[in-house]
């Protein structure tokens, strides 16, 4: 039994190359609703579902849920055609080698010099 207006919230993601660079951003969609006692997520764009008793803990999960997700079709090396085959529009980022500059308030996950980082937006 779905309870409540459902939660939404935008997710960006930001991906690093091989030298710490960022080179393209996708932005995916998490809709969260409360059924039956419990927080589903469904990140709208990958098909990634996670559920936790509070609303907090499902957004957590979803999102590591998101993470392990994307860092594994990285690391198997078709990233881009994952994406693609979902339909997430892939915005490229301009390379500024010179100043290095990168976003503050940013998770950094583990994928070793190339790596993906995730901006969290409520809607």
């Amino acid at each position: 039994m779905l309870v409540g207006t459902p939660v939404q919230e935008s997710i960006t993601v930001i991906h690093s190359d091989d030298q710490g660079f960022s080179d393209y951003a996708i932005t995916l969609t998490c809709t969260y609703t409360q059924e039956s006692g419990q927080w589903v997520g469904v990140c709208e764009e990958l098909g990634t579902t996670a559920f936790s008793d509070t609303l907090e803990h499902a957004q957590i999960e979803l999102r590591e849920a998101m993470e392990l997700q994307l860092n594994e079709v990285e690391r198997l090396g078709y990233a881009r055609e994952y994406l693609d085959n979902n339909q997430v529009p892939i915005a490229s980022i301009p390379a500024n080698r010179q100043t290095g500059s990168t976003l503050a308030s940013v998770k950094q996950t583990g994928l070793g010099s190339a790596g993906l980082r995730m901006l969290m937006n409520r809607k």
